[in-house]
């Protein structure tokens, strides 16, 4: 018996009970890493809920990645190789990696100084000349997830180049030896397919999935600090957001 059992009496949705419940269990190590789940079947009959609620509590947990659908075969759990990035709080590739019982390891491929373009111009404003262009592959339990490239401007840290920037958190360098307060980020997602070139980085098949995310890191009064364009594996990457209800 895997003990499926919610309460009925408490004003929580019953689905959502029981995916509390399921996660629990899988991060727990109860249901393992590419084992086959229980059916909607055993679940209704040891939860005593409604083939409706089952059914929306598992397609939830699908959506979340932490069970996978299998054509033919039956629903699975997923490996925790994948990637997962919560949207609420801005934090650095490292935390985000680490708080969830992961390695994270970063190789810088190159760095550079650059002239600013059009682009640039747009985030950063004309009277920015110059900039550090980073190239940077990231690993997640040796696995490589993301490669991403930054744009710093020089102005703003200039010596960045002497920084081992493989063993050390840009974010941090920033903070600790340049004095910037780093504040707010947007970011903006396009799902995409990856180029030759990326793919041999990635791991990947020229021309499978990937998210491109567009991000522009701000200080505490508003002023773009950094740029960067990740390419992150389809595969692997999992984004997760919260929205709370603001009534009218």
């Amino acid at each position: 018996m895997n003990n499926f059992k919610v309460n009925k009496d408490i004003p929580m949705p019953l689905y959502y009970q029981l995916q509390q419940t399921i996660i629990e269990k899988i991060n727990s190590g109860i249901f393992e890493e590419n084992e086959i789940f229980p059916t909607e079947q055993v679940i209704i009959k040891e939860s005593g809920l409604s083939r409706t609620t089952v059914r929306q509590a598992i397609d939830n947990l699908v959506n979340e990645g932490y069970l996978e659908k299998r054509r033919g075969v039956g629903t699975f759990v997923t490996s925790r190789k994948r990637n997962y990035w919560e949207l609420e709080k801005l934090r650095s590739f490292r935390e985000e990696v680490e708080m969830r019982g992961s390695v994270s390891s970063t190789k810088l491929l190159f760095i550079e100084k650059i002239d600013s373009n059009e682009k640039l111009g747009k985030i950063f404003g004309e009277d920015i000349k110059k900039f550090y262009k980073l190239e940077r592959l990231r690993y997640r339990d040796e696995t490589p997830v993301i490669l991403v490239t930054t744009y710093v401007p020089m102005n703003y840290a200039d010596g960045l180049e002497k920084y081992d920037l493989s063993n050390n958190s840009l974010f941090d360098i920033l903070k600790k030896d340049y004095g910037v307060k780093i504040g707010y980020a947007e970011k903006e997602f396009r799902s995409n397919i990856v180029d030759k070139n990326d793919a041999n980085y990635l791991d990947i098949g020229e021309g499978a999935p990937i998210q491109k995310v567009d991000t522009i890191t701000y200080d505490e009064k508003g002023i773009p600090i950094e740029y960067s364009i990740s390419r992150d594996r389809g595969d692997i990457s999992v984004y997760k957001v919260r929205l709370n209800y603001k009534s009218e």
